[in-house]
């Protein structure tokens, strides 16, 4: 079902949001199966898979040997083996990249396709969802799995929840619901994830990165114990090191332009402009306010002014 059968809304804030539902059509869902599913992953992924519950989900990245990001992830276990959400302009490369190497290991990495990804948020979104479900998860129990049903709950930047159901499922809730909730798409969802400090890595900006340069060693996405994985050496000696020259950034301006992904972002310095950083994702709030996640070097501070490069608008930094 796509979401020409939803009316769609205007893009809120965080703190404006009236509760919402979500169809998440820019993401993909991966399922990761077999006996030598675990070990594989921990050759592969960011984070350390032995010290993964079932009771919570975590921030991952899979990099290449340059210790570049091919993709960011949320991760979890799912059925039977383990399922992860990453966008999905890079899902069919990055899942040919994660199987490279799996000739010899009893695994299958694919994308289901039959799955709904759908996002719930805003004023009493917990109260809405125990219409539907038994047991809503929370910060300590961040993951529940109710029948073929899969609920995760997120924190920031408002408390707000993602739902793996499938194509029934979603046709239960959607007939179920009245007109007390909004229907949007996608770019809602974007916002909040822009806003809640997740690093979004669609294809144009895939390889580009470090997993440090766009923060997933705050966000404790990881592991710097479990030993060799893809990029490890190139990861580590940053870390060690205290290389890092970049941050992941969220800028707020005026405007309804449409820059590209991967467009440069400069500073003002005195009376010049300077190329600074680059463009991951943006997304139009409002109709008014364009709120915009970047790569840029460290040594900016609060009181500074941004711009896309080729457009005129003005950013500033966005304190979450």
């Amino acid at each position: 079902m796509s979401l020409s059968t939803l009316s769609k809304n205007a893009i809120y804030p965080s703190y404006k949001i009236p509760l919402t539902l979500m169809l998440l059509e820019e993401w993909s869902f991966v399922y990761v199966e077999g006996c030598d599913a675990k070990k594989y992953l921990q050759n592969q992924l960011t984070i350390d898979m032995k010290l993964l519950k079932e009771t919570n989900h975590t921030f991952c990245a899979h990099c290449n040997f340059n210790g570049k990001v091919w993709s960011t992830m949320r991760l979890f276990h799912y059925r039977d083996g383990y399922g992860y959400i990453q966008r999905k302009s890079i899902s069919k490369v990055q899942i040919k990249e994660l199987q490279k190497y799996s000739i010899f290991s009893k695994i299958k990495i694919y994308e289901l396709n039959d799955i709904y990804l759908i996002g719930i948020a805003g004023l009493h979104s917990r109260s809405f969802l125990l219409n539907f479900f038994d047991k809503i998860p929370d910060l300590n129990l961040s993951i529940i799995h109710e029948y073929k049903k899969t609920i995760l709950c997120i924190s920031k930047p408002i408390e707000r929840f993602l739902l793996v159901l499938t194509a029934s499922d979603f046709l239960f809730l959607k007939n179920s619901i009245n007109k007390t909730i909004l229907f949007n798409d996608s770019k809602q969802w974007l916002s909040l994830e822009i806003e809640s400090g997740f690093p979004i890595i669609d294809e144009q900006c895939s390889k580009k990165f470090t997993p440090q340069a766009i923060n997933l060693d705050k966000l404790e996405a990881i592991s710097f114990n479990k030993g060799c994985y893809y990029g490890q050496e190139t990861i580590a000696r940053i870390f060690f090191k205290n290389l890092n020259k970049y941050h992941l950034y969220c800028l707020i301006g005026k405007g309804n332009i449409f820059p590209e992904i991967n467009s440069f972002i400069e500073i003002k310095l005195e009376e010049k402009w300077c190329k600074i950083g680059v463009l991951l994702s943006l997304v139009h709030v409002n109709s008014e306010e364009m709120l915009i996640q970047v790569v840029l070097y460290k040594s900016v501070n609060i009181n500074n002014l941004f711009r896309i490069y080729g457009f005129e608008n003005i950013f500033f930094i966005q304190l979450i």
